[in-house]
């Protein structure tokens, strides 16, 4: 099971999301890609032309087209779909984007809300047609150093806070995209960063579940050890106990279960997420901590004492030489003030000795 990402990885963004879309080249300027991670922009109220984004100080040209088949023509290597679609549409995107058989390795959907029964058959056509489905209602993930979706670690400066511009030694794998980022801040304080993370999604109903994502980090050689922060409600972290017990993970694993708050009152309680609520005494966060810790993951007493069970974890790594010093690298910086060119030439024609403009040389009316 290969990385979801690397640093030649490139997607179809559906939906033109520009402050999305910028930052993920504000990223990937930033860790000196040398291609940008967006390829094309899928916008169906739109007429088929270009969009520009900022690449660093300068800027480029982003094509944008009217449907996800013409996208995939054009650009046949872009394996990630980041569906930025409504509830609404997002299921019948999502449908489409599997049946290009074979272009789609990971599909993205950011939407929160997607009916149940639509979601469950979403998430099986993804299965049968092996494709990675991160979501609903998600942030996405990252491969440091390679790749992130959309909106994943905030700012740039906060990336680079967290460690995020490059691979360490953890992998992270979430419900909450708002806790995904206060995770990476705590394992960057706490350890070397991540090595590879994903935000599951908060539905009840979701693609990649934590069994699919753990398991593929346990054969990430890049990956030592592994953070769950999984949540009341559902029953996903018990998959993750049989695979701890059977043998098919064998890396250590820290986990946490939030919403243990739950059991102080009186009535049930439904929390941000759909998929947070118990609707049985195993759904708690409380009974799953203590079958995590029961099959021998590091389980802390409390989320407040998770940076405290992350540094012992990475010394015992560390001292046994599993987990050794990461080189810092060179990091490219964004400009904070940037200026749009007034004035793009999309000539291609190269007859003649100078393209023209309404008939004046290019030179008469623009100057490098």
């Amino acid at each position: 099971m290969a990385a979801l990402f690397t640093r030649d990885t490139q997607a179809i963004f559906w939906n033109n999301n520009k402050s999305a879309i910028q930052r993920m080249l504000d990223y990937d300027y930033t860790i000196s890609r040398e291609t940008p991670s967006v390829a094309v922009i899928v916008a169906p109220t739109s007429s088929n032309k270009f969009e520009k984004f900022f690449y660093g100080p300068d800027e480029i040209m982003v094509p944008m087209v009217r449907t996800t088949a013409e996208a995939a023509a054009m650009f046949p290597k872009a394996d990630v779909l980041l569906n930025f679609a409504s509830f609404r549409t997002a299921y019948d995107v999502t449908m489409e984007a599997i049946a290009i058989e074979g272009q789609f390795k990971t599909v993205m959907v950011t939407a929160e809300g997607i009916p149940e029964r639509l979601a469950r058959g979403m998430n099986q056509a993804a299965r049968d047609a092996g494709v990675t489905v991160i979501g609903p209602a998600t942030v996405g993930g990252i491969a440091p150093g390679a790749f992130k979706i959309a909106n994943v670690g905030g700012t740039i400066e906060n990336i680079v806070n967290s460690k995020l511009h490059r691979a360490g030694s953890c992998g992270l794998v979430t419900r909450s995209g708002g806790l995904f980022n206060e995770l990476s801040n705590i394992i960057a304080i706490n350890a070397d960063g991540i090595a590879e993370g994903v935000a599951i999604g908060g539905d009840r109903f979701v693609g990649s579940v934590f069994i699919d994502n753990l398991l593929r980090m346990e054969s990430n050689p890049d990956v030592k050890y592994m953070i769950l922060l999984g949540e009341v409600g559902g029953t996903e972290e018990y998959k993750v106990i049989e695979a701890v017990k059977n043998g098919q993970i064998k890396k250590p694993i820290i986990a946490w279960c939030i919403g243990t708050i739950a059991k102080h009152f009186s009535t049930g309680v439904q929390f941000g997420h759909a998929g947070a609520s118990a609707n049985a005494d195993a759904e708690t966060a409380g009974a799953k901590n203590i079958a995590m810790a029961e099959a021998g993951i590091y389980v802390p007493a409390s989320f407040n004492d998770l940076p405290v069970t992350i540094k012992e974890v990475v010394a015992k790594l560390t001292a046994e030489g599993v987990i050794t010093e990461i080189e810092e690298p060179e990091l490219k910086v964004v400009p904070k003030v940037r200026k749009a060119n007034e004035f793009i030439c999309t000539i291609s024609d190269d007859t003649g000795e100078e393209a023209t403009y309404a008939g004046y040389p290019i030179s008469a009316v623009a100057t490098p």
